[in-house]
């Protein structure tokens, strides 16, 4: 044999070995040394292997999807204690069904002799759940699992749904080692492949692979393509991120078409006009859209002939939201229907929503659906027309040329505000003519404002009134928190018996009961020790409430982008009348920083105005979103701002 076919037939045996599962049941005392490896890490995944394969059945005379998962992962300490414990999804449609098989587990654990104790996994460990009328869920726990453990699982799964070939996860929030999948697919399945989030592959290489697939025409080719990831780190969470899915390194697979060999070709990828018309033909969507008839004879209640197109909607909305609760789930199609939600007086996010379309579409206003996904949800594939990506729906009007998005499930949102679950970048406007996409954002900012005046004593107590007003989703949640309790007297008696740096003497709410104004409160208060007795002088911190202390962004750097949400804004106006002859002896200095694109500022003036001080303080985000290398930017913004609000003020007898 040449030297050269030497060459290239060793490199593809190597390839081919290196693709290989690694062994089961193959353990030694280095496996569990992992003192230095991410020394934080709850656990860690040693070895991770995949391969999905789609096969012919002889037996069942059909195409057969077979996903392999292999894993072995060391548990650092009691928190990782978890990852012991698995949840295999298999899904179920009329006949068909998804099994598992081929379950086998083993427990290490290093004994003080340095002896491996291995545990078998037992049947009792194992078992199965329906879920739903269309999925069960395998749960698997390994046995005498503590710190310093090393679990080892593997299982085949089984389905008829070729469009369900599994995605795999590359990232977790834990590191791994070594995670490696392989795909082998015929040629007459089509699947689009897309690599989301930040992870990057060390190995990624296609090989022609044998189908053992024949039919009155040939062999059937396929192709194998090998994926490798080395060394990934935990996914680490933060404050102000939607759903992690959306940025954690994933390899997903969409079934884009089926074809029997020199036959039709079935195209399984779809067109926002099909899914439209799926959508307007479904019995618990479309025919809940013309439920126009349930509401003639109750919109005369409702809206008067002479009002306005936005009074007319404004009082349909209020009246829906009135009508039927939010029983806290959510759906993109209803669970009990318009009708039996109005009975009821509670439905799902979808049961309300397409109530509201109807109910506006009964008034003469031209309103629509339009389909989202959630924050937690993830975030849709926006070239990819599919339902399954979407999990909630709201309603769309346009009036005097402003468009508006309603969601009459959340009984505390202004008309026109979105709750911050649906913020999620675009929706997909559904009109029976046609689609477009349409912006998801908070039209209000999120908003509140403390204003105090009061007096300070020598003996350093502070007596004054507090008054607080909130707009956008800090009201939102403001309300959500006081509807919570039984009683406003409730509320009130919990945040008297919460308050423990002052003691409330009244306290009066404002606008409670109307999302479309401010929420204020009023609290007369006293405050024993604000100002610590110093020699003569006064020494405090000018806060009462709204103080900030911890920084929301503490990483090095972050892969995803911070969403906010909204715009924020946040304002403290306090005047404090100062003890006869007192006046400043020491104060910080006056702070105005910005962002270099002044997408936020931060403002701090501290002064004295006839034994008065005046302290103002205004922190501004403008814009709802900051990309990951602006990340460092507003984490030193936040520390300016902590770092200022801990610095003291002094004031003392005038010595003139």
């Amino acid at each position: 044999m040449p030297k050269f076919l030497s060459i290239l037939f060793m490199l593809l045996l190597f390839s081919y070995v290196k693709a290989q599962d690694f062994s089961f049941g193959k353990i030694s005392k280095e496996d569990f040394d992992q003192d230095t490896y991410a020394p934080h890490a709850e656990a860690i995944v040693l070895q991770e292997f995949g391969r999905a394969r789609i096969e012919y059945q002889d037996i069942k005379g059909e195409l057969v999807l077979r996903f392999y998962y292999h894993t072995k992962i060391f548990i650092k300490n009691k928190e990782g204690l978890d990852y012991a414990n698995f949840t295999v999804p298999l899904y179920k449609s009329n006949s068909n069904r998804e099994t598992i098989d081929g379950i086998k587990g083993i427990t290490y654990n290093l004994l003080e002799d340095g002896k491996i104790e291995k545990i078998d996994l037992e049947k009792k460990n194992i078992l199965t759940e329906k879920v739903s009328e269309n999925r069960d869920a395998v749960k698997i726990a390994l046995a005498n699992v503590k710190e310093g453990s090393i679990i080892e699982l593997r299982y085949t799964t089984e389905s008829p749904f070729l469009y369900n070939l599994e995605s795999w996860q590359f990232q977790s929030y834990i590191p791994k080692k070594h995670s490696e999948f392989i795909s082998e697919i015929p040629e007459i399945c089509q699947y689009n492949v897309n690599m989301k989030g930040y992870v990057k592959l060390d190995t990624r290489k296609t090989l022609p692979y044998d189908t053992k697939i024949v039919t009155s025409t040939g062999d059937v080719r396929g192709t194998q393509t090998i994926y490798i990831a080395k060394n990934i780190p935990a996914f680490i969470r933060e404050d102000y991120m939607t759903s992690p899915k959306n940025f954690m390194g994933t390899l997903t697979f969409e079934l884009a078409s089926f074809s029997i060999p020199f036959g039709p070709r079935h195209n399984y990828t779809s067109t926002w006009e099909n899914v439209r018309d799926q959508l307007y033909g479904a019995d618990n969507f479309g025919k809940e859209l013309s439920r126009t008839g349930l509401f003639k004879s109750i919109l005369p209640t409702v809206i008067k002939d002479d009002m306005t197109p936005y009074a007319k909607a404004n009082a349909i909305y209020n009246y829906i939201k009135s009508q039927i609760k939010w029983n806290k789930s959510y759906g993109l199609f209803t669970d009990n229907g318009v009708k039996k939600a109005l009975e009821q007086r509670s439905g799902n996010t979808a049961d309300i929503n397409l109530a509201l379309i109807s109910a506006l579409q009964a008034a003469n206003i031209d309103a629509s659906p339009v389909i989202l996904s959630t924050r937690d949800n993830g975030m849709p594939a926006l070239f990819r027309p599919t339902i399954t990506d979407y999990n909630y729906v709201v309603a769309h009007i346009e009036l005097d040329s402003i468009e508006y998005l309603l969601d009459a499930s959340d009984a505390h949102a202004p008309f026109g505000n979105l709750p911050l679950r649906c913020i999620n970048y675009q929706g997909n406007l559904l009109k029976k003519t046609g689609y477009k996409w349409v912006k998801l954002e908070s039209l209000l900012s999120s908003r509140v404002s403390y204003d105090f005046t009061g007096e300070l004593s020598e003996d350093g107590t502070l007596r004054g009134t507090l008054n607080s007003m909130r707009n956008g989703y800090s009201a939102t949640n403001r309300r959500e928190e006081i509807f919570s309790h039984n009683s406003l007297e409730e509320y009130k008696e919990k945040v008297y018996e919460e308050t423990v740096n002052y003691r409330i003497n009244n306290h009066e709410i404002h606008n409670l009961d109307d999302p479309s104004q401010m929420l204020t409160e009023t609290q007369e208060i006293e405050f024993k020790n604000f100002a610590n007795i110093n020699g003569g002088d006064l020494k405090f911190i000018p806060f009462i409430t709204g103080k900030t202390t911890k920084n929301p962004f503490n990483l090095d750097e972050r892969s995803y982008p911070v969403d906010l949400g909204s715009n924020l804004e946040e304002s403290f106006i306090l005047n404090i009348k100062l003890p006869t002859s007192y006046t400043i002896k020491n104060k910080p200095k006056n702070i105005n920083i910005a962002l270099a694109d002044k997408s936020a500022r931060y403002l701090y003036i501290i002064k004295e105005s006839e034994g008065t001080l005046i302290v103002q303080i205004q922190s501004l985000i403008n814009k709802p979103i900051f990309l990951p290398d602006e990340y460092l930017d507003l984490k030193e913004f936040f520390s300016h701002i902590i770092q200022s609000q801990s610095l003291d003020i002094t004031v003392g007898k005038s010595s003139i």
